[in-house]
């Protein structure tokens, strides 16, 4: 049976001596692999569709569970990106997310918008990084299942003064009821984070990154971001710590 879908490439992994299989995020199937035969020969005319990052109209043939690539038209490839050593860490840090999280074969509706507005995002410097990172991944984990609950204290039912996020549970509170949550870690949010976090979730994608807040508020709603996901998914990732190195090293900033 032949298939056709629109998909980005958020995986690749080098098979047999010329072979690639390719992690697809698509809005029709969710993510799905792909065999890409003779994708690495020189002269393949399907060797833009087999690179990371490549937005591509394919024509796939599956039988018994399995896809193999049939045709690829590149739609995007977000070339931008190879320009800046931070966007391109980011980016594939996004790509690790998407290709590591969820079963196979699922739709997930809005995923691949969510991808492919932050890579535009990202290769073309709509907006800081920081904001983009913080953006995608609270975003992300909504989509997928793990959206927190930042609308009231959950133990008091007030609207926090000093708002604090349980990680491990997801849930806002107020600094003084944090005794009732006996476990996990806390982190504050400014009433600017706070109120940035609620934007992020309950905005329409193509406005995701239409906002600011000053610095030390974004520094706080960047680390709450990454440390949920990070518990919440109960994994590391390789390309956040490259990207982390980065900006420590400041060498590319």
């Amino acid at each position: 049976m032949h298939l056709n879908t629109k998909g980005l490439v958020i995986r690749t992994v080098d098979w047999r001596d010329s072979d690639r299989l390719l992690t697809v995020m698509t809005e029709d199937y969710g993510k799905i692999t792909v065999k890409a035969q003779g994708i690495r020969r020189r002269g393949s005319r399907f060797g833009a569709a087999g690179q990371l990052f490549a937005y591509c109209d394919f024509t796939l043939y599956e039988r018994g569970g399995r896809m193999t690539l049939q045709d690829a038209q590149v739609v995007q490839q977000f070339f931008r990106l190879s320009e800046d050593l931070d966007a391109l860490a980011l980016a594939s840090y996004f790509c690790e997310l998407l290709a590591t999280e969820g079963e196979e074969d699922v739709p997930v509706p809005g995923l691949l918008r969510l991808a492919l507005n932050s890579l535009y995002a990202l290769a073309n410097h709509v907006s800081q990084r920081e904001l983009v990172k913080a953006a995608f991944e609270l975003r992300f984990l909504a989509i997928v299942g793990y959206e927190p609950d930042l609308w009231r204290c959950a133990s008091c039912g007030a609207e926090p003064q000093e708002p604090q996020v349980n990680l491990q549970a997801g849930q806002l509170h107020c600094a003084k009821c944090r005794a009732a949550f006996r476990q996990g870690v806390s982190m504050p949010l400014s009433r600017a984070a706070l109120q940035a976090a609620r934007y992020i979730l309950r905005c329409d994608l193509k406005k995701l990154f239409s906002w600011s807040i000053p610095a030390e508020d974004l520094a706080l709603l960047g680390a709450f971001t990454e440390n949920y996901c990070l518990v919440r998914l109960e994994r590391g990732f390789k390309t956040l710590d490259f990207y982390k190195s980065l900006q420590e090293g400041g060498l590319y900033t």
